[in-house]
């Protein structure tokens, strides 16, 4: 599991290393230089560039320009402030590198050093940047940008913010970032992740000095094998989980089709669909080991056993199934294990709560209806977005995008993954992924696991589908990729 955190909680681990006396910099920079030299063995003369600020990032990565140039790689470096680290640029002139003030430089100067470039270390701000680029500054990133030269970002992408991911338009976009001591929360969220390329840590000794709880997680490979549910030798249907979805209406009958299939190939004991029969022959049609119930509401007495409930794939807030199973999931209803999806969010009342393994699954536009419904600011990006509908309707909020949030309703960590392809947005992917969700819930992990390993399953299944992304895809393609991209995550354990 990844675990990051916010600017302060990683200022507050650096201070009682830096009062000790510990060379923080000095490690970060033979690290960051480290890095860098195995990166430039391809280019017969390497060149790298650093855009070098005022602060201790900029520090870093002079001290790091000037331990390459001693390993035989010209490295030079463009002062994009008044000032510099006064010992980081005393080590690079030291190594007889070039440190060219931004403000002397002409366009054509500028586009010369970028010509010959090989890599620009983009150092101009680090944790306490804020994502407003100077208009001083807007220039010299556009040229960057234009040139082409890979970036890559020293310790986060600079006009980003280290705790939100928030990122200012025009901030340069990186290869790769290496980030020091502790990975920062918002190189995990939307913003940040966009442009941090590939992330590779550099442990500092700041573990013991950070909180117990980090900001943000993201789940990896050997989270999914350890929590994935495998059924023993005396399993039945019934321990594997059973798992309802109050799917499908006659506007919107593939829907049912699309949840089911993503709860069947997910691993569900059984898989129940309560529709309407013209909704429930074109599932059977497609999964005949789906069991169907025709109904107009959800009644677990009618029914028979189940474990996790799905309320709302392709069905219209008002209807009967969505109401009745909404209200079967709110506090004082038979059933606290479900997925809340499409109709069934328009059903919520703001005089429900739910448990935290019940899970609403909106994307971006519902999630603004839900809250505005629940009186709560539709301004908000979407980690705090995400984390004020889970506080005030007591769910695992899942918000669907690129990066992939979950607010885990008991107030734990925000999870982000990132797992997906920009191919998964086309209509009934949604509906697959709660299918998914459903079958987890109902093999008994809580809501935030479910959710978190629901996302990486139908983000995988995704790429698998689409040739990691080359390729487009419809919604039963996910279903049927679902298999394997869990064997590729299994491999290794079943190996």
């Amino acid at each position: 599991m990844i675990s990051a955190y916010t600017a302060e909680d990683i200022r507050a681990a650096e201070r009682p290393l830096l009062e000790e006396g510990q060379p923080l910099m000095q490690r970060a920079a033979r690290a960051l230089a480290g890095h860098v030299a195995k990166r430039m063995r391809t280019p017969e003369a390497p060149h790298v560039l650093v855009l070098a600020g005022s602060g201790a990032n900029g520090g870093d990565a002079l001290h790091a320009a000037a331990i390459l140039r001693g390993e035989g790689i010209t490295a030079d470096a463009i002062s994009t402030a008044e000032s510099l680290h006064e010992q980081g640029a005393a080590a690079l002139r030291a190594a007889d590198g070039m440190i060219h003030p931004l403000a002397q430089l002409a366009p054509e100067d500028l586009g010369a050093l970028l010509t010959e470039a090989d890599l620009v270390l983009d150092a101009i701000v680090g944790i306490g940047g804020r994502p407003e680029i100077p208009v001083g500054l807007v220039p010299l990133l556009e040229a960057v940008s234009a040139a082409g030269v890979p970036v890559l970002a020293v310790d986060l992408p600079s006009f980003v913010d280290a705790t939100t991911g928030q990122a200012a338009p025009g901030a340069l976009a990186a290869q790769e970032t290496v980030t020091f001591g502790a990975l920062k929360a918002g190189l995990l969220l939307p913003g940040g992740a966009e442009l941090a390329g590939r992330i590779h840590p550099v442990d500092l000794g700041l573990e013991e000095h950070l909180p117990p709880a980090p900001a943000v997680r993201r789940l990896e490979n050997d989270d999914v094998r350890a929590l994935w549910p495998h059924p023993g030798r005396d399993a039945t249907k019934y321990s594997r989980g059973v798992v309802a979805l109050a799917a499908g209406s006659v506007r919107f009958p593939g829907a049912a089709v699309l949840a089911t299939s993503g709860a069947a190939r997910a691993g569900a004991g059984m898989v129940r669909c309560l529709a309407p029969q013209a909704v429930l022959d074109l599932v059977l049609r497609a999964r005949p080991e789906i069991v169907g119930h025709r109904t107009d509401t959800v009644d677990l007495e009618e029914i028979g056993r189940t474990h996790a409930l799905v309320v709302g794939p392709g069905l219209p807030g008002e209807d009967p199934r969505t109401r009745t199973g909404v209200a079967l999931l709110a506090d004082g209803g038979d059933l606290d294990r479900g997925v809340i999806d499409a109709g069934g969010l328009e059903a919520i009342t703001p005089q429900q709560h739910f448990g935290p393994d019940v899970v609403l699954t909106p994307h971006r536009g519902e999630a603004d209806r839900l809250s505005e419904r629940f009186g709560l600011d539709t301004h908000l990006p979407g980690p705090a977005l995400a984390t004020a509908l889970a506080g005030r309707t007591g769910a695992t909020v899942l918000l669907k995008g690129a990066i992939t949030l979950i607010a885990p309703g008991d107030g734990a960590p925000l999870r982000s993954q990132d797992d997906a392809t920009a191919q998964l947005a086309t209509a009934g992917t949604g509906d697959v992924l709660a299918g998914v969700l459903g079958t987890l819930l109902a093999a008994g992990l809580n809501g935030p696991d479910a959710a978190a390993l629901a996302a990486i399953l139908h983000g995988r299944a995704g790429r698998l589908a689409s040739l990691d992304g080359r390729l487009p895809l419809v919604a039963l393609d996910v279903a049927d990729h679902l298999p394997r991209a869990l064997g590729d995550i299994l491999a290794d354990a079943l190996s």
